[in-house]
């Protein structure tokens, strides 16, 4: 009869090829989860087969199912509709209430995490330390939410989306949801973010501010998706892995080279349209094991491949007045009702 070697229990119990793993771990006293009932519903049961892959039957169709919505690697398996016809090492994934909150975030997300290549954008703000900030904080405040409102826009119209906020920096990501010249994408975000906080800028002046400067580094890699906040259902991802560090090190290499978009040699070869390039430059890894061929891009031929161009409605033009008026009809009850 087949055993199955049961971790982190440390224990053997025997199955026969009726039985599916869940009813061979119940019959043998393990409370292993099972939410739905054993109806590959919930993926509450699931488990990671560590051995003897080859002694499982397939997926069924319900399992295939849940597996594609998860995206579930081959080894991580449904107990409750899985069979065995030789022995096998298991890991039981699902042991506590912990786990089952975070199964179930990841079921509203439709993901529990995955290795994906990827285009990674990261860009930081400088000269922003010049602000004010214990007087005139709220010009602080004001500029940076223009300022990130400005590149969320140009990030989502190129089919990225920003992935984390941190001080004056900013991730972007491109291709997990639409993998389809992710690194071309990723170039044309970040040259159009330069020509926007260039119109920043100008405000700036206006508040008697100096300019700021944008430092953007692009890499293409593989990374590592962990889903953060399931809790709330919100869709953000930390991303691990070597491609994450490389990318810092791109976008640091800007002061070292003088320059405002720096990409790798990856991103470069994604490209198929003419690209104008200023300068390449070779970072030393640091470990010294390794360098990186970096290129200053500062221009790209051709028409923007735009992924989100969405019909605008036009709305009749209000003067500065009669908006300032409607704003303050909108607040009003708010305001009248908190004193």
């Amino acid at each position: 009869m087949p055993k199955i070697n049961c971790l982190p229990d440390q224990v053997y119990i025997d199955v026969n090829s009726s039985q599916t793993i869940l009813q061979a771990l119940l019959d043998n006293d393990i409370a292993h989860t099972h939410i739905c009932g054993g109806n590959a519903n919930c993926s509450t049961c699931r488990i990671m087969i560590l051995d003897g892959i080859d002694n499982c039957s397939e997926q069924t169709v319900a399992e295939k199912v849940l597996a594609r919505r998860l995206e579930f690697p081959f080894h991580v398996r449904l107990a409750c509709q899985t069979k065995v016809f030789g022995n096998v090492s298991i890991r039981r994934l699902i042991l506590d209430q912990e786990d089952i909150d975070l199964v179930e975030g990841q079921l509203s997300l439709e993901t529990l995490g995955v290795r994906k290549s990827i285009a990674i954008l990261l860009a930081t703000v400088r000269g922003a330390s010049n602000f004010d900030e214990v007087n005139f904080h709220y010009d602080l405040i004001y500029t940076m939410s223009r300022y990130f409102q400005s590149m969320n826009k140009i990030i989502n119209r190129y089919g990225g989306f920003i992935n984390n906020y941190m001080n004056y920096s900013l991730i972007g990501v491109f291709g997990l949801n639409e993998p389809k010249d992710a690194s071309e994408r990723a170039v044309w975000a970040g040259l159009e973010m330069l020509i926007a906080l260039k119109d920043l800028n100008l405000y700036l002046e206006r508040l008697s501010y100096p300019p700021l400067s944008l430092s953007i580094g692009i890499h293409y890699g593989s990374v590592v998706l962990v889903p953060v906040d399931t809790y709330k259902r919100v869709g953000k991802y930390n991303l691990i892995g070597d491609t994450v560090n490389i990318v810092n090190r791109i976008e640091a290499a800007n002061r070292e080279v003088g320059s405002e978009l720096l990409v790798s040699s990856e991103i470069y070869n994604h490209i198929q349209r003419p690209i104008i390039i200023n300068r390449t430059y070779t970072l030393r890894s640091a470990n010294k094991n390794k360098d990186y061929s970096v290129l200053e891009i500062i221009g790209i031929n051709g028409k923007p491949p735009v992924i989100t161009e969405k019909v605008e409605v036009v709305q009749p033009k209000m003067s500065l007045k009669n908006r300032v008026k409607s704003f303050l009809q909108k607040f009003s009850s708010s305001w009248d009702n908190s004193g």
